[in-house]
C-alpha cells in the first residue's frame, strides 16, 4: 500500500462537492507533470516508483520523470534525454524500468537514468522518410516478450512487433490509412486491438475522418477483423473512441454520445455498462469504472473525473470541477485527465488542473472512494444503449 499521507511530495485534496479525498503531487521538476496515457500505467507493479511525463513549457516535447513512493526515502528526477513526441511511454511489467520511443529506436530507462537501446527500426523500413512515430503506446504482450510498433512513416502505417529480448522487428502489415493506438490483449499474447484514426493531408490540409474505428489483429498476420462491421463512424450517430482492454480481456470503449460499453471478443456481444457520456474511460475487471467528462467541452465548462460502481449502479465525482489548463492542449501536450486504475486496482491516477489551471498528477485511493460512492453517490439510469441513435453532438475528435 502507498503511504501518501506521510509522503513529503504529496498534499491532500478533498473535493468540495463530493468529499472524495485525493493526493496531489506538489514537488516539481517540470512546469507540467502528467500521468501516463490511460492505457499504460506509470506506477510500477510493486508500487515503489511512479513514472510520469514532464513538459517544460513552451517546449513542444515531453520527457520522462520518476519519483520514489517511499516516504522515508523520497526522490524525484527527470530525464531530458528520455524525450518523446507523439509516442507514449510504458513500464516493463515486473521491473522498475520504463520504455520510451525516440526517433527510430526504443530505449529502456531505469530510475537512476541509465539507459540502453532495446531495438532500432532499420533504414530498409524508413528509407529516408519523415518519422511521425514508431509506436503509439509501446504496448507489451502478456508474455512480456513483444511490444507493438504501429509506425507512421511518411504517410503510411506499418504494423510490426519488436522483441524486447532480441531487438528483432517483425513486419505484420502495411496500411495506406492512419492506424494507431495498437494494444495487446491482456489475456492473449498474440491478439491486439488497432484503431483507424483521422488524418490530415500534408499538401491540401484536408481532414479525412475515420470510417470504422476498431479492428482486431494478431502477431501472425492471420487476422484482420472489424469489431463492429455495421458501425460507420459518425454516420450511425455514434462516436466510438478511446477504446481499451479490461484487465480480464474484454474490449471496452466510451461512446461520446451515450454510454461506456464492453465487448466479448468470443461471443461478439456488445453491452452498455455505464450510461454516461464519457471521453476517456478505464476499468479493473469491469466492476469499477472511471472516466473524464469531458475535456472536449473545456471551453464551455469545467471537466469532471467520475467514478462508477457497477454493483450499486452509483457514480460520484472524484474531481467535480477541473478548470481548463493554462496551456494550449496541443497534440504534443495532451492535457486531458486520462484517469486510470493502477495495476493492483487500489488507486486511480489522473492528470489534474486544480491549482488555477496548472497541471499536476493526482492519486485517489479506491477503497474509501468506493465506500463514499455507495453511500452518497448518484444512481445512474439503468437504460444503457451500446450504439446510440440519439445525437447530442458537440464533440470533435
Amino acid at each position: 500500500m502507498l503511504n501518501l499521507e506521510k509522503h513529503p511530495y504529496f498534499e491532500e485534496f478533498i473535493d468540495p462537492a463530493t468529499g472524495v479525498k485525493s493526493y496531489i503531487l506538489k514537488e516539481k521538476v517540470a512546469k507540467l507533470q502528467l500521468n501516463f496515457y490511460f492505457t499504460e500505467m506509470g506506477l510500477t507493479y510493486d508500487n515503489k516508483y511512479m513514472w510520469f511525463k514532464c513538459i517544460d513549457w513552451p517546449a513542444q516535447n515531453r520527457h520522462l520523470g520518476v519519483m520514489s513512493m517511499d516516504p522515508d526515502n523520497p526522490f524525484i528526477r527527470k530525464f531530458t534525454g528520455a524525450s518523446m513526441n507523439s509516442s507514449e511511454p510504458n513500464i516493463i511489467p515486473g521491473t522498475h524500468d520504463a520504455l520510451v520511443a525516440i526517433d527510430n529506436s526504443v530505449y529502456r530507462f531505469d530510475v537512476g537514468g541509465n539507459c540502453e537501446k532495446v531495438l532500432e527500426v532499420g533504414s530498409d523500413i524508413i528509407r529516408g522518410r519523415r518519422i511521425d512515430r514508431i509506436s503509439t503506446h509501446l504496448s507489451i504482450n502478456s508474455d512480456n516478450e513483444l511490444m507493438l510498433l504501429d509506425m507512421r512513416i511518411g504517410e503510411k502505417t506499418y504494423i510490426a512487433t519488436g522483441n524486447l529480448n532480441t531487438g528483432e522487428v517483425k513486419m505484420i502489415h502495411k496500411f495506406i490509412k492512419n492506424y494507431n493506438h495498437s494494444q495487446f490483449c491482456p489475456t492473449d499474447p498474440k491478439l491486439f486491438l488497432i484503431d483507424q484514426d483521422w488524418e490530415i493531408d500534408p499538401v491540401t490540409g484536408e481532414r479525412f475522418d475515420i470510417d470504422q474505428r476498431m479492428w482486431l489483429m494478431d502477431t501472425e498476420g492471420t487476422r484482420l477483423e472489424n469489431v463492429l462491421p455495421g458501425n460507420w463512424f459518425r454516420h450511425n450517430n455514434s462516436i466510438i473512441c478511446h477504446d481499451f482492454w479490461s484487465k480480464d480481456g474484454y474490449l471496452c470503449w466510451p461512446d461520446l454520445l451515450d454510454s461506456v460499453c464492453e465487448y466479448n471478443i468470443e461471443t461478439k456481444e456488445v453491452k452498455g455498462v455505464w450510461n454516461h457520456s464519457i471521453c476517456h474511460a478505464h476499468t479493473n475487471e469491469r466492476e469499477l469504472w472511471v472516466g473524464d467528462d469531458s475535456p472536449y467541452a473545456w471551453d464551455k465548462r469545467p471537466c469532471r473525473v467520475v467514478f462508477f460502481d457497477r454493483e450499486s449502479g452509483k457514480e460520484i465525482d472524484i474531481f467535480s470541477a477541473l478548470p481548463k489548463p493554462n496551456y494550449k492542449s496541443t497534440s504534443v501536450y495532451h492535457l486531458d485527465p486520462h484517469p486510470a486504475f493502477t495495476p493492483d486496482n487500489k488507486y486511480i491516477i489522473s492528470t489534474v488542473t486544480l491549482k488555477n489551471g496548472e497541471v499536476d498528477v493526482a492519486i485517489t485511493p479506491v477503497e474509501p472512494l468506493l465506500e463514499l460512492c455507495r453511500e452518497k453517490g448518484l444512481k445512474v439510469n439503468d437504460e444503457c444503449i451500446a450504439l446510440t441513435t440519439d445525437t447530442k453532438g458537440g464533440f470533435k475528435i
